[in-house]
């Protein structure tokens, strides 16, 4: 007879602390997360202190290990590149280097089991779906249901549900699908093993965040995706109350905040002034010295050659000149060796931009530097310590105390968090316990 909680882990992409305790100011209405959460669960109303940068596979790899990016190894969301080998290759590929709640769960007696979660193939996990895609189109369904556990569920289930939506599907009828498959996987593979062992599974929303990009923050858009959002998020929770008797625990996160941009930046257009990068008429790239890979408000630099001090000090002359420049939209100019150390991120940079909040930074190399016609209305990626950038965390269920405000906490403190409850520890966890 299985006495475990069950766990029910609900990523909403973008989430931040305001759009809770300051709804009627922004004029949006969560009444699922309020009610759930607020009034009957525990919650952080100062956020989550995101980890660096702040973008979306780096953070929901540190919300799934309890370690920081320098330690699982996901530094942002897609593989550094600048010659297009990797044909855009995201990291979409669980870490080798920490431990994860999936397969710890598993370990410990639970049936485990993700839908669409970043970072998350080739997990050990019982029922797993996990993002990924190559170009969109029908074809990525053979994809998904190769890299999913059990391979063939995904076909079986799009017999009921219709078909899955992969990576490239990031609105709300996506989120829609991927709760659809979700709610499949509860009743067709988990329900009938509950009587036997506790379910831990994880859930992603990403329309608000994609909508937020595209029109803003703010905008009426973006709102009324994550009010949908939020009657999606009821319904996933009703549902696991009622299959456990209560004996559930769900928590909602998010990876990171957002705020609207004023400019992009593109600093390897600089690089190619200065002989650093070599393009052809139409901005293709021939050669490189020197790279900088977005993650939105943040550049990681790459020396081609590390040892050639020339090329070094080309680089820093134009990174300083870059940063006394007060229109350039740049705050911080780090080394690698900072960002690895004190902000526990990029440990394979030579050095990190981090810009101004609004001044979005780009990969860019024809045109101006500077650019008031943003590629993306809105953007993450920003300094982790901004309060714009926090990130969310809601409680409740079994055990948990009702109406009370834990005020903040740090990403990596999640999966820590949620292991206690399941009744183990993550060794490689970098976070702790916070209830």
């Amino acid at each position: 007879m299985n006495n475990k909680p069950s766990v029910l882990l609900i990523s909403i992409d973008a989430l931040k602390p305001e759009f809770v305790f300051e709804s009627e100011k922004i004029g949006v209405n969560l009444p699922n997360i309020k009610k759930y959460f607020v009034e009957n669960g525990t919650y952080a109303s100062k956020g989550v202190k995101s980890v660096f940068p702040t973008f979306t596979y780096t953070c929901h790899h540190s919300i799934i290990t309890g370690t920081y990016p320098v330690t699982h190894g996901v530094h942002t969301n897609k593989v550094f590149d600048p010659t297009g080998k990797h044909m855009d290759a995201w990291n979409w590929y669980v870490s080798e280097d920490a431990k994860n709640l999936w397969e710890c769960a598993k370990e410990n007696g639970y049936i485990s089991s993700s839908v669409g979660f970043p970072v998350s193939v080739g997990a050990k996990s019982d029922y797993h779906i996990p993002e990924i895609w190559r170009d969109g189109s029908h074809l990525d369904r053979k994809l998904i249901d190769a890299v999913s556990r059990p391979q063939g569920m995904v076909r079986e289930m799009e017999k009921e549900i219709g078909r899955f939506a992969g990576g490239t599907d990031l609105t709300i009828e996506g989120d829609t699908i991927r709760q659809k498959a979700a709610l499949w996987i509860l009743d067709n593979k988990i329900k009938k093993h509950l009587e036997e062992k506790p379910f831990f599974m994880s859930c992603y929303y990403a329309a608000y965040d994609e909508t937020a990009h595209i029109n803003g923050v703010y905008s009426r858009e973006a709102i009324e995706d994550l009010e949908k959002i939020d009657a999606l998020v009821g319904e996933l929770i009703e549902k696991a109350h009622e299959m456990t008797n209560n004996n559930v625990v769900v928590c909602v996160v998010s990876d990171h905040g957002t705020i609207d941009n004023k400019y992009d930046i593109k600093p390897n257009i600089i690089f190619v002034k200065n002989n650093l990068i070599e393009i052809d008429t139409n901005g293709k790239l021939i050669n490189w010295d020197v790279w900088c890979q977005r993650s939105g408000g943040t550049g990681q630099i790459r020396l081609r050659d590390k040892e050639n001090q020339e090329i070094k000090s080309k680089v820093e002359a134009v990174l300083k000149e870059l940063l006394e420049d007060e229109n350039s939209g740049i705050s911080e100019v780090i080394t690698g060796e900072e960002a690895k150390e004190i902000r526990r991120g990029f440990p394979d940079a030579d050095y990190v931009i981090i810009s101004k909040p609004g001044y979005e930074v780009r990969e860019d190399t024809l045109g101006e530097y500077l650019d008031s016609n943003t590629a993306q209305k809105a953007q993450h990626g920003y300094c982790e310590n901004l309060k714009d950038m926090r990130a969310s965390f809601y409680i409740e269920g079994i055990n948990i105390e009702k109406n009370r405000d834990i005020e903040e906490l740090r990403l990596v403190d999640i999966a820590p968090t949620l292991a206690k409850i399941m009744g183990f520890e993550i060794l490689t966890c970098e976070g702790k316990n916070i209830l």
